[in-house]
């Protein structure tokens, strides 16, 4: 997908810029043949997602949009982008400084950025999207419900939601290098983690199991619901928005 370039920047002003942020999660593309240095590698990421070709005249929210990576190539495909991200995991604050904002510098970007959090969209968004990106944010939720019937509410009837999350099993180990994971049973269940216990990090605090997570989407009005890759710990789901 090719970038649109913002001629005034020169790769000395562009390679500048991406050294003033601490850290950053996607790789993009930007003009001059600079990449942000991302830990993600959201060209294989994009391609589990299986989005369309085109996005013409869709209206898409990306939620916890981080850097920006998803925003900007569902903008290119066509799509009016609104991005939303808490900034918790960001350099945000007075400054203005964080890798979303100067990607989209670059890249001469006309998606909506917000500093937001999914559970306090605003009501005269109801039935606005017909796409939704919901990427590795649920388990950092302290009420995932709540997040889940959120985006129910702001997407139209017979949009979309694509999600990946965290996700656990009630066995899984590693033979010869490959990850064998199973349930023992098909009831539905969601792992709590108080403190730390999952990777180290507070802000992680849910594991759903496959039907947990299905039976909740169910629950917050959400049908259809497709599997799209699973990557070791990691699950990706398509689901439909109930008419």
């Amino acid at each position: 997908m090719e970038e649109r370039v913002e001629l005034s920047a020169t790769r000395s002003d562009i390679d500048h810029a991406v050294r003033q942020i601490p850290v950053w999660r996607h790789r993009i593309r930007l003009p001059h043949g600079v990449v942000t240095p991302g830990t993600e590698d959201t060209d294989a990421e994009w391609r589990r997602l299986r989005m369309p070709s085109s996005l013409e005249g869709r209206v898409v929210l990306d939620v916890g949009c981080s850097d920006g990576f998803y925003a900007f190539a569902c903008e290119r495909l066509g799509a009016d982008v609104t991005a939303i991200d808490d900034e918790s995991s960001m350099l945000g604050g007075t400054d203005r400084l964080n890798g979303f904002r100067t990607a989209a510098e670059f890249l001469d970007s006309t998606v909506d950025y917000r500093a937001a959090d999914v559970e306090d969209l605003p009501a005269d968004e109801t039935g606005r999207y017909d796409l939704v990106l919901f990427l590795n944010v649920l388990y950092h939720l302290p009420n995932p419900m709540r997040a889940l019937s959120e985006l129910a509410r702001v997407t139209a009837p017979g949009g979309e939601l694509v999600l990946k999350t965290h996700f656990r099993t009630d066995v899984r180990l590693w033979l010869r290098g490959r990850c064998v994971q199973f349930d023992i049973d098909r009831r539905p269940k969601w792992w709590y983690y108080p403190t730390t216990e999952l990777g180290g990090d507070p802000t992680n605090w849910w594991s759903p199991s496959r039907s947990g997570l299905r039976s909740m989407l169910s629950a917050t009005g959400w049908e259809q619901l497709d599997h799209l890759a699973t990557v070791g710990d990691r699950i990706y789901l398509r689901a439909i928005r109930g008419r």
